[in-house]
């Protein structure tokens, strides 16, 4: 049988969502959960990849596995420290994959713009500097529709070489010291959201225009964007089976 699950995580104590050798991962602890209530080796499927530090309200996996649960949830959370929570889990097509039949990807990064507030350190880029929404939601069209995102991510071309990606709608809104930057798109690249994020927010700034990001984009060069922000704003929303309609 195959399961579709969705997970919450709190990425702060992790080296990242996919496992890895000898370092504390996301996966590798859903892994070993499932493993011992299926009393056989479980491997799951991620819908994607996020890096250390970042957060998930709505990461999406799929696994394969024999055993019947009364209450699945409450059994996969029984074994899982309280930092990764599984929010819903059900049983699917045997065809379901939760990475190739992904339509889009909802991210959201938070900005503190007030006083460093070392509260919230884990959870927002504390900037504490003012920035002009204004200014970063017209930045924010250079982004969106289909480009090649070659300058703003660090994916290498050996091991992804169509770095061409469709952004639908990025959303920028300011309440109270808080600016969240929201992102709708296709798919995304190593740090593409956190490197376009670092240029909205120059943008903000003032020191980088709208038609100076448009230039580095597409000049499609590794070398071109410096621009960059920490993981620790950086939240996976929601993942889409269906076409975007938002």
């Amino acid at each position: 049988m195959r399961y579709k699950a969705i997970v919450s995580y709190d990425g702060t104590n992790y080296q990242g969502w996919q496992k890895q050798p000898d370092k504390n991962s996301v996966q590798a602890k859903i892994e070993a959960a499932l493993s011992r209530l299926c009393r056989q080796e479980i491997k799951i499927t991620g819908a994607g990849r996020t890096d250390k530090g970042v957060h998930a309200f709505g990461q999406v996996f799929h696994f394969d596995c024999d055993k019947k649960f009364n209450d699945i949830c409450k059994s996969i959370n029984s074994q899982l420290p309280e930092d990764i929570r599984v929010v819903s889990c059900r049983e699917v097509n045997s065809e379901f994959h939760s990475r190739f039949d992904a339509k889009w990807k909802h991210y959201s990064y938070i900005i503190n713009t007030g006083r460093f507030n070392p509260m919230q350190r884990n959870y927002a880029y504390q900037l504490a500097s003012e920035l002009d929404v204004e200014k970063m939601q017209e930045a924010a069209q250079v982004f969106t529709g289909t480009h090649d995102f070659t300058s703003f991510n660090a994916t290498r071309k050996d091991e992804i070489e169509d770095q061409v990606r469709t952004i639908y709608k990025i959303d920028v809104k300011k309440r109270g010291s808080l600016i969240t930057v929201d992102y709708y798109g296709d798919g995304f690249l190593r740090y593409m959201i956190r490197m376009m994020t670092g240029a909205l927010i120059e943008a903000g700034k003032g020191k980088v225009t709208a038609d100076e990001l448009r230039s580095i984009l597409e000049k499609e060069d590794k070398t071109a964007c410096n621009y960059n922000v920490p993981a620790c704003g950086l939240y996976l929303i929601e993942i889409g089976y269906t076409i975007f309609s938002k």
